[in-house]
């Protein structure tokens, strides 16, 4: 399996007006990650914004459009609603999910994912209900799986617990997150991959800065993180793609 995570911009998710220049830039990461060899592109939550359900769908349609035409998977995140750290998202979450999404799709499966957004943190993550918690969103690629997480899902322990009991196991995790400041991922990525059941992950997430970090934890709780990128796109916005093999 070999997936290329992402490190997007600078300013973290835009407004439904980068959408167009958004799409522009993914296209020719699409084309590069090709080349790289890769079997699927990660993107991060809020790489797009839509006002709208239809909006939405119509924005992901045409993602998934190049992806179809190049033979690629690819995961990449939607909001319908601009992300706060402030903000109390416990009435979402109660009810089953955020307004961040994200869309998954593969040539192995040929179904288009939508997945919302489950909890935020450690704290609100008991706000979720176990039946939501147990839900493992994987994407097939041939006969193998990545599961897909969205953003502070990674610090859910009912999540990570669903996704190390999952058998069969999951070849990689991916957290498509929404902005990398202040945003301790590899807390739960060392939690995922620390024990005997542990699983490998990787972090797209829109970042301050170029060449930023790119995270990846392998069993057992083996940091492999790296700034160093494999190719990327100028942009507006500027991608930073970075091939990993499991």
């Amino acid at each position: 399996m070999k997936i290329v995570a992402t490190t997007v911009g600078r300013h973290g998710p835009g407004g439904e007006r980068q959408n167009q220049e958004r799409l522009e830039a993914v296209n020719r990461a699409l084309e590069k990650a090709t080349k790289l060899g890769a079997d699927v592109v990660a993107l991060p939550a809020g790489f797009f914004s839509a006002g709208n359900t239809r909006a939405r769908e119509d924005i992901a349609a045409l993602l998934i459009g190049t992806a179809k035409k190049l033979g690629i998977a690819v995961v990449f995140g939607i909001d319908q609603e601009v992300k706060s750290l402030n903000a109390d998202y416990s009435w979402y979450i109660r009810r089953g999910g955020l307004p961040s999404y994200v869309y998954a799709w593969s040539p192995s499966g040929k179904v288009t994912h939508c997945w919302a957004q489950r909890s935020t943190n450690r704290n609100n993550q008991w706000e979720a209900s176990d039946k939501v918690c147990q839900e493992v969103r994987l994407l097939m690629i041939r006969d193998e799986s990545v599961a897909v997480l969205i953003c502070g899902e990674i610090f859910n322990q009912r999540i990570r617990e669903a996704l190390k009991g999952s058998q069969p196991k999951p070849k990689v995790v991916v957290d498509v997150a929404h902005t990398g400041s202040g945003f301790r991922v590899f807390q739960g990525m060392k939690v995922l991959a620390g024990d005997e059941r542990g699983l490998p992950s990787v972090c797209s997430v829109h970042a301050q800065c170029e060449y930023a970090m790119k995270h990846c934890y392998v069993p057992p709780g083996k940091r492999m993180s790296s700034r160093i990128l494999d190719d990327y796109v100028y942009g507006p916005p500027r991608i930073e793609l970075k091939l990993w093999t499991f």
